[in-house]
């Protein structure tokens, strides 16, 4: 049977409440969770523990798929073969959209008739739940960086999961193009990364434990229930079907890798972008600065007016020297274009 926590029972005695539910009391640390105020802000890190006759756990699910700057929401529980007590802990901004009342009747989805335990499957289906959300909010990420970037008109689409492969076919002006649409998109991908230390940190603590659980180790199986009868908690079908949500985790695990080595390639693709559009843009400021020099000089050694300079008397001398100076300013010019320093 699960029984999930509300508000109106953190008004009673809650020690109380948990062990007519569970049949035992469960231990103060665990009772402390199950209050949900230790647990806030907190870094989203699963775990599951053995105590004496029930199992704890806190489990964290992605609490907006589409939003790579939602949190996640917790679920915290005490499970034994017959009887689950759990609490949902929400964390309170605009980012949330999990539907708990459709996911509550996924979760508790238990045969209560038969000879399998509730409390395994009850964990089951969160460690299912939870991986599939997961899968979601990795899908919805690997679309963004399969987007393709609008270019020029003319210019090929490029996808930011691709720069790394071809940011060096691009012109300058593709390039500059290029880089101020990253530039807009920058914030999201800064959020992106901070989003993926927490999901490969879920996963991979996840997998963990679910590696565990399907390879029927004594850390997490509880081998006797309330009655003294021997029973497993996670029975031989339950481990069966825990196998191959690990199976979906592990896969999982190796999807985040893959998409954080894009997220990388792809930063350290914009960062070489920025890099040649400076060396470029610099490149400009010196060949412009090279084009004005010649004429500066040549401007002051004509403002000498010394009396003895042949130049002065020059019928034409004016239009030669501007046509001089004029011809020589775009020798330069084109001498800088031709190297693409322009």
């Amino acid at each position: 049977m699960i029984n999930w926590i509300e508000k109106e029972n953190l008004n009673e005695n809650l020690s109380e409440y948990i062990k007519g539910i569970l049949g035992m009391e469960v231990h103060p640390a665990a009772l402390r969770h199950l209050s949900g105020d230790s647990i806030r802000n907190r870094i989203p890190f699963p775990r599951l523990e053995k105590h004496e006759g029930y199992l704890f756990g806190i489990t964290y699910i992605p609490s907006n798929t589409e939003n790579p700057s939602a949190d996640f929401d917790a679920v915290i529980f005490a499970a034994n073969h017959d009887s689950v007590v759990a609490r949902i802990i929400e964390f309170e901004d605009d980012t949330s959209n999990l539907l708990w009342d459709d996911l509550k009747p996924k979760l508790s989805n238990v045969n209560s008739q038969d000879s399998t335990a509730d409390g395994g499957e009850f964990i089951l289906n969160l460690f299912r739940e939870t991986t599939i959300l997961l899968w979601e909010d990795a899908e919805n990420i690997r679309i963004f960086l399969d987007e393709k970037l609008d270019m020029d008109e003319g210019a090929e689409r490029l996808a930011i999961g691709d720069l790394s492969a071809k940011h060096d076919q691009l012109n300058q002006k593709e390039r500059q193009t290029l880089l101020r649409r990253l530039n807009k998109l920058s914030p999201t991908m800064s959020i992106i990364s901070t989003e993926m230390n927490q999901m490969k940190r879920v996963a991979n603590e996840s997998e963990s434990i679910l590696n565990a659980l399907c390879h029927d180790e004594d850390q997490y199986d509880l081998r006797v229930d309330l009655r003294g009868h021997k029973r497993e908690l996670f029975s031989k079908d339950l481990e069966i079907y825990l196998s191959d949500t690990w199976e979906l985790c592990r896969t999982l695990v190796a999807t985040l890798e893959e998409i954080e080595a894009l997220i990388v390639e792809a930063n350290t693709s914009i960062k070489l972008l920025s890099d040649q559009e400076n060396v470029y843009a610099a490149r400009a400021t010196g060949a412009i600065a090279a084009t004005l020099l010649i004429p500066s000089f040549l401007v002051g050694l004509w403002g000498m007016n010394f009396t003895s300079m042949p130049e002065l008397n020059w019928k034409f001398g004016y239009l030669f020297a501007v046509g001089f100076m004029v011809s020589l300013s775009l020798f330069i010019l084109l001498a800088f274009k031709k190297k693409n320093w322009l």
